[in-house]
């Protein structure tokens, strides 16, 4: 697919609603809000964004937008969107503009480089910059797996006059679906080599996940939980031998944690705490089949299951 063709096709399946006909500058791709023929004022940007065909570093897409828009000061031109972002044909990402602000103030910075020559000094120089902000504050997202997950970040974000992004809540309607994405995108990276021996030892991966959403700032507030998380690692396995000294054991992260990041930017954490029990209660429907047949904590046999239903209703009815 041809770039064109690509920000053809993200304007009519992702912002029908708004108008993506704005030129802004050298900016690639601008959503602005509908306006009607009255209105005299300029139309408020939502999102500028880098397009990149086929698959692309989406952090080096960004960095060459920051760029466009420094070399040009189209911020002195034009009223900034509440988002700035790239995509390519497999992924979307977004990070609000304020975050970014400061970038194009700095005063010892040549922006009169070429935006798209990723080798640069410049461009080196802006880019370890701002990857650590964008690892930690950017919303990341893949067309093929998180399509509704983009509808609803538009849906609550692309709103006149917002300036901070809203994650996507979970509930105990979601937390399970939250979960089979946390398993395809962070669970690869924690640094256990043999999660089939983990399982055997009673470690989980479930507590992993558990620990992660019941945290602020990267902090486990559940201390009776099995895992913890601990900002950079998970701490498991606490102890107080007979003499009273305490052990643990900890798990890092084997991508210096970005995936991590990456995906809790897009989920709000905690759940409100009216959530909180219940899913450290029905965790177990996060546990594989094969590890609750194991595990009797975990597993009631489905003709057990069908004998109780049958004695109850013998007493209380259907």
């Amino acid at each position: 697919m041809r770039e064109e063709e690509l920000k053809n096709r993200i304007a009519q399946d992702y912002f029908k609603e708004y108008n993506c006909t704005k030129i802004i500058g050298n900016v690639d791709f601008c959503v602005c809000r509908q306006q009607n023929q009255q209105e005299l004022f300029e139309p408020e940007s939502l999102f500028w964004a880098e397009a990149k065909k086929g698959s692309s570093d989406i952090y080096k897409a960004i960095v060459q937008l920051i760029l466009t828009i420094g070399k040009a000061r189209t911020f002195d031109k034009y009223l900034p969107p509440a988002f700035l972002g790239a995509f390519d044909s497999e992924k979307i990402a977004f990070i609000p503009y304020w975050d970014i602000q400061e970038t194009f103030y700095q005063n010892d910075f040549n922006w009169n480089v070429t935006p798209s020559n990723h080798e640069t000094k410049e461009f080196q120089k802006l880019y370890e910059q701002v990857k650590t902000i964008l690892e930690k504050n950017s919303l990341q997202f893949s067309f093929e797996q998180d399509g509704k997950e983009i509808h609803l970040f538009i849906k609550t974000n692309f709103i006149t006059g917002k300036t901070e992004a809203s994650k996507i809540q979970i509930d105990k309607n979601n937390f399970i679906f939250v979960y089979h994405k946390w398993r395809i995108s962070v669970k690869p990276t924690i640094s256990i080599m043999d999660w089939d021996k983990a399982r055997k030892n009673k470690i989980l991966e479930v507590d992993f996940y558990v620990a992660d959403l019941l945290s602020q700032e990267n902090e486990t507030f559940k201390p009776d939980l099995y895992v913890l998380l601990k900002k950079d690692h998970y701490e498991l396995e606490r102890n107080i031998d007979e003499i009273g000294l305490f052990s643990s054991s900890t798990v890092g992260f084997s991508d210096n944690q970005k995936a991590h990041h990456e995906f809790w930017n897009k989920y709000q954490r905690p759940p409100k705490e009216i959530y909180w029990n219940f899913i450290v209660e029905r965790r177990d429907l996060l546990v594989p089949q094969d590890v609750r047949e194991r595990r009797g904590s975990f597993f009631t046999p489905q003709i057990w299951v069908e004998l109780s239903q049958k004695y109850l209703a013998r007493v209380f009815g259907e």
